[in-house]
């Protein structure tokens, strides 16, 4: 018996999967809370560690950042990249505003709190463009891989 468009009827037809090319996929233990715990988790770090050691976020916090969204953008799937990409710049302010607030939460009191605002934007603008550029460059590599090992 014969199915939709000349296909037998208890075969289904294959469909590419929009995570790679098709071959022996490696999961990592974790699943997607891998990437995720990386891209928290080592900026969280890098900033406690500059909040420790001096007053304010500098390069700990920036090289935690950009290594947390690279190894994000390494682990994660196809449908991940676009999260790891445009979340980024977000979880470097939004770790920034946490790590100031709780180290200097005197200091951000009324008018205090815009102007702190407007300063991690301005201060931590290089530190997003460096993770979000960590990320093109690994999504870059994979996607040059994947078509080499596609077409030979």
């Amino acid at each position: 018996m014969t199915g939709q468009r000349g296909r037998p009827a208890g075969r289904r037809p294959r469909r590419r999967t929009a995570d790679g090319p098709a071959g022996p996929i490696r999961r990592l233990p974790g699943g997607p809370a891998l990437p995720v715990a990386l891209a928290l988790g080592l900026p969280l770090a890098g900033a406690a560690v500059d909040e420790l050691s001096g007053p304010g976020t500098g390069p700990a916090l920036a090289v935690a950042a950009v290594l947390g969204t690279g190894l994000a953008a390494a682990l994660s799937g196809r449908n991940g990249w676009w999260w790891v990409l445009a979340g980024s710049p977000l979880v470097v302010l939004g770790v920034t505003a946490a790590a100031e607030l709780t180290a200097h939460r005197d200091r951000y009191q009324g008018k205090g709190l815009a102007t702190g605002a407007a300063k991690w934007v301005v201060h931590g603008f290089p530190v997003m463009a460096g993770a979000a550029a960590a990320a093109v460059v690994v999504i870059t590599v994979r996607l040059v891989r994947a078509r080499r090992r596609r077409h030979g």
